[in-house]
């Protein structure tokens, strides 16, 4: 940590970065017009090659002007479907996830393949009569339509239930132009997005400032982290971690681990506690002590932290945008190296048993363990416990993710995929496959991509959820002892 954290502080608009950056690295880019060129969505900033991802990407600097332009439509559509009181967002919804928990809304966010989640909805009638649901990629539609369909609705009653945001056309569904998934999915749920609007909108202006100037703070120390850690202070905005860890792994290629308070201490690795506005007198940071301390209003953090990151990957000299052709679809039909009660361990070591598994795994974790669960994060959440029980068992960073690696993560580290036994698993109409299957094929293209690299694996595979993850937690609790 910083001797003083408020030698560095920056701020504009409420929101600050305590633990500043070198000022050598500021006046380089300055000199350049690097902020006030980021700000206006210069897509050069990255060279040649990405600069078609980067005049579609760099859209997020306007989500909020483009929100506000649409609100009056979506006040219309709110009142014209307001028996419908229930809120689904189905596809990518980092953002309006985290919004609604900080404010305490009720918004389902289906951005995976996991049949359970699904099933959870699809099977309960009087759920689905009372939700609309935000369509912002097509791949859950047909399950989802058909739902509808099966409780007797005409295409166009099921169609109601639909606000798309995509180029599909759906019979009876409204549309809302442009992509604002997650601005459009909240004022449905209840949200004050005006207020989340107004305050993007305040520190907006700071992105192009030479000086006081909080998110090329936060860009430049970004820039030098080969790991990261995020941990929230307490201060709310808990959940904003969650939706910062995958973005910074993807647009940087750095390990981001979201941890729990009080966090922990490892070498070379950046330590960013977060949270809201802190009021008069507040320390930064609190107990946490870290390197950079991040705080202010909801709206000011999802405008500033893709910022950051765009500008960490220009001094970095990576394409934050880029991306990876998906793997295949795998069908692996390998069978377990031995069974332990509800878990089943495919594993190329000695191990007899699940512990001993775990420690053979743990044994080779030079720089960092990431975690995978190919399972429902809902009804599954528990088995998120078992990140800090590793990390307490290795000694060096464990990261945890739901589903599949990102394909920008850092290509070292070990490896453990946790994937789950399927009961009830959902067609998906128009051919044979289904979700189950469809996530099965993603987590087998992982461990196939992850194989080829040569790096360090364990699968485990639980014929009962509740029960495996319970022997799981018990597995990873004697690592200690």
């Amino acid at each position: 940590m910083t001797d003083d954290l408020l030698a560095g502080v920056e701020a504009a608009a409420g929101f600050a970065v305590f633990g500043g950056s070198p000022a050598a690295s500021r006046r380089e880019l300055v000199a350049r017009g690097i902020p006030g060129l980021l700000a206006s969505k210069d897509p050069t900033l990255w060279g040649p090659a990405a600069e078609a991802g980067a005049k579609e990407r760099l859209a997020f600097l306007d989500d909020h002007r483009h929100g506000l332009e649409l609100l009056p439509l979506i006040a219309e559509l709110h009142e014209e479907l307001g028996d419908l009181t229930e809120v689904v967002l189905a596809g990518p919804g980092g953002t309006a996830e985290v919004a609604a928990r900080t404010l305490g809304l009720r918004l389902t966010v289906l951005d995976d393949a996991d049949p359970h989640r699904v099933r959870a909805l699809i099977d309960d009638a009087a759920r689905l009569r009372r939700t609309l649901i935000v369509l912002r990629d097509d791949s859950l539609h047909p399950v989802l339509r058909q739902a509808y369909l099966d409780l007797g609705l005409s295409p166009a009653e099921a169609g109601r239930h639909f606000v798309t945001l995509t180029d599909t056309e759906i019979p009876g569904a409204l549309a809302v132009p442009g992509d604002s998934g997650a601005l459009t999915a909240l004022a449905f749920a209840g949200a004050d997005v005006a207020e989340l609007i107004d305050e993007a909108e305040l520190f907006a202006p700071s992105l192009a400032a030479d000086e006081d100037n909080p998110a090329m703070a936060l860009g430049l120390a970004l820039a030098g982290a080969r790991q990261i850690m995020l941990v929230a202070d307490g201060s709310s905005l808990e959940s904003v971690g969650d939706w910062v860890a995958p973005l910074l792994t993807d647009a940087l290629g750095v390990l981001t681990l979201v941890v729990e308070p009080p966090g922990e201490r490892h070498e070379d690795v950046l330590t960013i506690s977060y949270g809201g506005s802190l009021p008069p007198a507040a320390v930064a940071g609190g107990p946490l002590r870290p390197d950079l301390a991040v705080n202010g209003p909801l709206g000011a953090h999802f405008l500033a932290w893709p910022y950051a990151a765009a500008l960490a990957a220009h001094v970095r000299g990576v394409d934050p945008f880029r991306s990876y052709p998906g793997e295949p679809a795998f069908d692996d039909p390998a069978t377990p190296s031995f069974t332990d009660g509800t878990v089943e361990i495919f594993t190329t070591g000695a191990a007899g048993n699940l512990a001993e598994a775990l420690r053979e795994l743990l044994a080779g974790v030079d720089d960092h363990l990431a975690v995978q669960a190919f399972l429902d994060r809902d009804g599954d959440a528990a088995v998120a416990r078992i990140r800090p029980l590793l990390a307490a068992a290795c000694g060096r960073p464990v990261a945890f993710g739901w589903g599949q690696y990102p394909r920008c993560g850092p290509q070292h580290g070990s490896f453990l995929q946790i994937t789950g036994a399927v009961t009830g698993d959902v067609p998906v109409p128009g051919g044979p496959e289904t979700l189950g299957g469809r996530q099965a094929a993603r987590a087998a293209a992982d461990r196939h991509t992850l194989t080829r690299c040569g790096r360090p694996l364990l699968r485990l595979h639980l014929t009962d959820r509740t029960e495996g993850v319970r022997q799981l937690l018990a597995a990873a609790e004697m690592l200690r002892h």
